[in-house]
């Protein structure tokens, strides 16, 4: 073998192996991308959360609408009355707080029982719903250690199925209507917004809480007897009729309550009348719905990936 022909043959060795090389990480590579890989859970910054939120919910829509129907199914399973209970659970609470407020305190407003019907209603729904949403990746811990899919589907199944019940109880109010004489008009679409309003506010302040409750479980007391003694401090067993007209610093702080205007919204809109708080006060209501789930968005797609690993 000639010297020229070795030193060629040298030469190209690494040339080859290099090559070799290349086309393995390139054989990867495409291997890689024809498998669809991707990271699991990526870092997603703070204020890209509301539209990476969104387009997971949309993506797996039809897996959060069978988680809702699950947990309604799972609520009444072996129950003799079933969904019945929907109607008799705040018709016997209602019942309790009329004996109170209306037999013992003697609220001359026969109406007053149909007004605190439809505020145990809508401030359940914004209890559980903020309650369940706050707790949604500590009561799935199994799941999510598990299987992935996007955690946030958790808290939206937890909202959509109590936004079912709160529609169901709310048929409640149909034989009261009639007994009082309220004929249903075009205000009754008050009340869909109303608890739009209220699924939104839930939805973003247990999203907003639901990160440090996997650090700190205190947060989930301390939020239970808070929609514990808001009932008392929201126009749940009252109105905001009932308010003294020459209280006006009192109606002023009654107005920084965010469950005032959809809970006043619920009753307007049933008794057929327009919005007795006003145009102006239901617009900064959505407006505050809308930023509270911006909000609770941005700080748990921020942190939901961290705080997992705690569980």
């Amino acid at each position: 073998m000639s010297p020229d022909f070795a030193d060629a043959t040298e030469a190209d060795v690494p040339d080859a192996a290099g090559a070799g090389a290349a086309s393995s990480t390139h054989g990867a590579a495409a291997t890689d991308d024809r498998a669809g890989l991707r990271e699991v859970n990526p870092r997603i910054p703070l204020l890209a959360g509301p539209r990476a939120m969104l387009r997971s919910l949309w993506t797996h829509r039809s897996l959060a609408s069978n988680f809702i129907g699950r947990d309604i199914r799972l609520k009444y399973r072996d129950s003799a009355l079933g969904y019945v209970w929907s109607l008799l659970e705040p018709l016997m609470l209602s019942a309790v707080y009329y004996f109170l407020y209306v037999v013992l305190a003697g609220v001359p407003n026969k109406r007053h029982p149909l007004w605190i019907i439809l505020g145990v209603i809508t401030w359940q729904f914004f209890a559980k719903a903020l309650n369940g949403t706050l707790t949604c990746l500590t009561k799935n811990e199994t799941m999510i250690k598990q299987v992935y899919f996007p955690r946030e589907l958790f808290a939206l199944t937890t909202v959509g199925s109590q936004l079912m019940m709160a529609m169901l109880s709310l048929l409640v109010a149909i034989p009261l209507m009639l007994y009082f004489g309220i004929a249903p008009s075009l205000w009754l679409l008050m009340v869909p917004a109303a608890l739009v309003i209220v699924a939104l506010l839930a939805l973003g302040s247990g999203l907003a809480l639901a990160c440090l409750n996997v650090v700190n479980r205190d947060v989930e007391h301390l939020m239970r007897f808070v929609t514990r003694v808001g009932v008392f401090v929201s126009p749940v067993l009252w109105t905001v009729e009932m308010a003294p007209k020459s209280k006006t610093v009192m109606l002023h702080y009654i107005m920084y309550n965010p469950m005032t205007v959809p809970i006043t919204m619920v009753r307007d809109g049933i008794a057929g009348h327009a919005p007795a708080l006003g145009v102006v006060p239901m617009l900064v209501s959505i407006s505050v719905a809308i930023l509270a789930f911006l909000f609770g968005a941005m700080i748990f797609k921020r942190y939901e990936g961290e705080v997992v690993k705690k569980l």
